[in-house]
């Protein structure tokens, strides 16, 4: 029986306020709102620390969940305190809270929140209220930010919608709407000049469509997806190396992917790798210079260090299981998609881009579905 979106257990407000101060706080984070970035630390904090409290009030954890939860959480405490930013705390705790929560009804949550505030910013940039800002990249490409703080966030953003929408569609997908949804992208994509995420919409939604008339028989054999983001991050590692050396074979690939090897290899040369995150490290993207390291896995292994890197890996390599144990191919198809652009992507932890990320939390809850041996 499909359950009713719109009814949830008393217990559970209290999670979805939680990711809702989170989501809030973090998309305003990213708009060019004159709001203090401390305060909106704050509403995420706060957003983090219901979700605890959620959790704690809610029955017990058997030991085995208890431990994961502390080995997790206490490595990424830890990591977080050299920089000071607990982000990547906060989203564990809310994705932790979600664990007895119906996941798909989480996800279409989190769509709703981010597609309410995309709109809003949508309209209150067109009105002039909200800056547009205009970046001139390498003297002659001109990139609109749509009233972002950057002009790459909203072409990524507007694809994780793509994907969310269309999963939340099952097998109604049209074909109609997956042009129409290919129409904005590209149409933001122009006035961002962001053509990789044109490419990355139209694929991963005409993906999606044609998964509509896909049937898997033997899921098992699908097991070797579970270790695509570990590979992914080897490739990144190598390739990156490779280029250091000097490999002319890279150095094209570095060419043909707009620069994706070059500033992952001066990111390793001038902070290197540590185990825990690294305090020095800083991305660069306004109209005068630009440092990034697009490359999600290098980017982590950087900024965030072996330890972070280590638990991202884990958890991504656990949501192609789950999906795999649930034979959730739309899902398996959005997160295996999204580990494999990760190579050059950097947002494969932002939870208002990636909202099925809160199905790791099935990790930690009570009922854990036992299908892995049947499938």
């Amino acid at each position: 029986m499909k359950s009713n979106p719109f009814m949830i257990k008393q217990r559970e407000i209290g999670v979805y306020i939680a990711v809702l101060l989170y989501c809030g706080g973090l998309f305003f984070k990213r708009v060019n709102v004159p709001f203090e970035q401390f305060w909106l630390n704050k509403v995420m904090m706060f957003g983090a620390l219901l979700a605890v409290i959620n959790v704690l009030l809610d029955s017990s954890m058997k030991v085995r969940q208890w431990i994961l939860t502390i080995v997790i959480g206490g490595l990424l405490l830890i990591d977080s305190l050299p920089t000071g930013n607990h982000e990547l705390l906060y989203l564990f705790f809310i994705i932790w809270s979600c664990r007895n929560v119906e996941k798909d009804r989480m996800i279409r949550f989190v769509f709703a929140i981010v597609l309410f505030m995309t709109i809003t910013v949508a309209i209150l940039c067109f009105a002039g209220i909200i800056n547009n800002e205009l970046f001139i990249v390498e003297e002659s490409r001109e990139r609109y930010s749509l009233g972002y703080s950057v002009w790459s966030i909203l072409p990524f953003q507007y694809l994780g919608l793509c994907l969310i929408y269309l999963y939340n569609k099952q097998k109604r997908i049209r074909l109609s709407e997956v042009l129409f949804l290919n129409v904005i992208a590209i149409i933001i994509g122009v006035l961002t000049d962001t053509k990789s995420s044109i490419s990355f919409t139209i694929i991963g939604t005409f993906t999606l469509y044609l998964s509509c008339f896909i049937k898997i028989k033997k899921w098992k054999n699908l097991r070797w997806a579970i270790y695509l983001p570990e590979a992914a991050a080897s490739v990144s590692m190598l390739a990156v190396y490779f280029y250091a050396k000097g490999n002319n074979f890279f150095v094209k690939i570095n060419n043909i992917l707009n620069n994706r090897l070059i500033y992952p290899a001066i990111g390793l040369k001038q902070y290197g790798v540590n185990i825990w995150a690294n305090p020095d490290f800083e991305m660069i993207a306004n109209a005068d210079e630009y440092f990034g390291i697009d490359n999600n896995y290098m980017n982590l292994l950087i900024a965030w260090g072996i330890v972070g890197l280590a638990v991202v890996l884990f958890m991504y390599s656990y949501l192609i299981r789950y999906c795999i144990e649930n034979k959730n191919l739309k899902l398996l198809i959005i997160v295996m998609y999204m580990s494999v652009i990760a190579l050059i992507w950097s947002r494969l932890l932002v939870l208002i881009e990636a909202a099925y990320i809160v199905c790791f939390s099935n990790v930690f809850s009570i009922d854990r579905q036992k299908k892995w041996k049947s499938s």
